[in-house]
């Protein structure tokens, strides 16, 4: 076996001891994939924040500065750091679409009241209460729900409130433009305890929302760093085609910068389901909900902080009962959610689910990806669970990593070469980098990441490239762990 000592000079007389330290890697340690987010939002009006500037390591009291305090995007920054309070994320902005438009409400009381209670707005599950005496006009109770709102409600509901003095007409203006603003979620409180009779809220969209940015300068912008996770504030059409390209290239072999994007939906069963027939990316998590009280922003922001730290610790384990807190007590009236036969076809469409528990806490059920067929359009489950693209992404960071700092000079030998057949130093083989996918593969399964090593990972198949003399090509096969998800029982009385 030939050993170099690099840092003692070849020909070196003067007596003595010298000794070289480097560090040599563990073949039985993993190198530790990185997570870092990366949030795109949209500029609001009172944000001091600059177009396509990357701000890194935010927190929810600087993305309220420099996206607007109320906006989209620092209330999705809000509910990220709710979740993961730990997590580096970076937040980068893009400007309105040219004539935006905000989405305004009209919310006009009836009176004169019956009884004496509270009459309570609800803005994106932000509770506004009124204390109203029988006999109170419907001027006095605009003007008691207006005395009601607060400049914190303004920040967590992203709206305006103002109330016409003579009329007793309150009027609510979304503070971001865009069209995503028809989301916000404005009803009268029906939770025990509030309602009076005589003193209804008759609640109107007076304006629509309209106009939605271009997310591509941003991931332009971006192109080169390399973000585990993305979210993004509405799952707008044009977009998502967008992510779907973006996040393809990211993945390619040539690019390795492997990304997930996470979505929030605002919709019935059928928008849902109408929505899932345009998209097919392996890349791509969208969460719908029919009438919840939090946003689609909010849900983007809180879904991608919890899926991206679990998945970063164990890429293959489900989502399951994982808390959205960010969104807790903000769910749909069970009138309003998904049901069982619902839910299942959702997520036999590519969009994922939750559940939403007796003391309001909203808890993720499964989370998928949008993609459904192959490139031929060919039904394929492959790429169903998010935990797929995870654990490949996973694998291939860690034996690319573990190629390079294992043989990061290695000379190549063919099988059957002499310098195969003795302990030559720095020369490897095809049969050399074979046993060793077989040992890394043996870690991955002892993490819990892959299944069938002992049957797949001698599948796998090292050759010297016919023409390039300095390239190695191989197959490797990996079957994902599965997850408990159904368990199908027979139950037999016997009598």
């Amino acid at each position: 076996m030939t050993i170099t000592v690099d840092q003692v000079p070849a020909g070196w007389k003067v007596p003595g001891s010298y000794t070289q330290v480097s560090g040599l890697k563990s073949s039985t340690s993993l190198t530790g994939m990185p997570l870092k987010v990366l949030l795109i939002g949209v500029l609001g009006e009172n944000g001091s924040g600059m177009p396509l500037t990357v701000y890194p390591y935010i927190t929810a009291s600087q993305a309220a500065a420099l996206a607007g305090a109320g906006s989209a995007a620092a209330n999705m920054v809000a509910a990220f750091r709710t979740d993961a309070p730990y997590t580096a994320a970076d937040l980068i902005l893009v400007s309105p679409a040219s004539g935006a438009a905000s989405a305004v409400w009209t919310i006009t009381p009836s009176g004169p009241a019956k009884a004496s209670g509270t009459v309570a707005l609800e803005v994106n599950g932000y509770r506004v209460p009124a204390t109203v005496t029988s006999g109170m006009t419907v001027v006095q109770i605009g003007a008691a729900l207006a005395d009601a709102w607060t400049d914190a409600l303004s920040v967590s509901t992203g709206c305006a409130l103002v109330v016409d003095a003579t009329t007793g007409i309150l009027t609510l203006t979304a503070t971001d433009k865009g069209a995503w603003t028809n989301d916000i979620d404005v009803r009268e409180s029906s939770r025990y305890g509030d309602g009076v009779s005589g003193a209804a809220l008759a609640i109107v969209q007076a304006t629509q929302g309209a106009g939605v940015p271009d997310v591509t300068p941003a991931l332009t912008t971006v192109s080169r760093t390399w973000y585990t996770d993305i979210a993004w504030i509405t799952a707008d059409q044009p977009n998502l085609s967008v992510f779907a390209t973006e996040t393809a290239r990211r993945f390619n072999a040539m690019v390795k910068l492997d990304t997930h994007v996470y979505l929030g939906m605002r919709g019935t069963y059928g928008q849902a389901l109408a929505l899932s027939e345009t998209q097919n990316s392996k890349f791509v998590s969208i969460l719908p909900a029919n009438r919840a009280r939090f946003s689609p922003w909010e849900a983007a922001g809180s879904l991608c902080a919890v899926a991206s730290a679990a998945l970063n610790t164990d890429p293959a384990r489900q989502l399951r009962t994982l808390a959205l807190t960010a969104l807790a007590g903000r769910g749909p009236d069970d009138a309003d959610d998904y049901d069982d036969d619902t839910r299942n076809v959702l997520l036999n469409n590519g969009m994922s689910t939750f559940n939403v528990q007796q003391g309001g806490a909203v808890e993720l059920e499964r989370v998928v990806t949008t993609n459904l067929v192959d490139d031929t359009g060919t039904k394929d489950d492959t790429w169903t669970d998010i935990m797929s693209p995870k654990v490949a992404s996973r694998v291939r960071y860690e034996f690319n990593a573990f190629i390079t700092t294992t043989y990061p000079r290695a000379k190549l030998a063919d099988d059957g070469s002499r310098l195969a057949k003795v302990s030559a130093a720095n020369v490897v083989t095809p049969s050399t980098l074979q046993l060793s996918w077989v040992g890394q593969s043996t870690i991955y399964a002892d993490y819990g990441w892959i299944d069938d090593v002992d049957t797949l990972s001698p599948q796998a198949v090292f050759e010297r490239d016919t023409t390039d003399r300095n390239r190695v090509n191989s197959s490797l096969i990996i079957n994902r762990m599965g997850s408990l998800m159904v368990v199908a029982n027979s139950l037999e009385l016997q009598v």
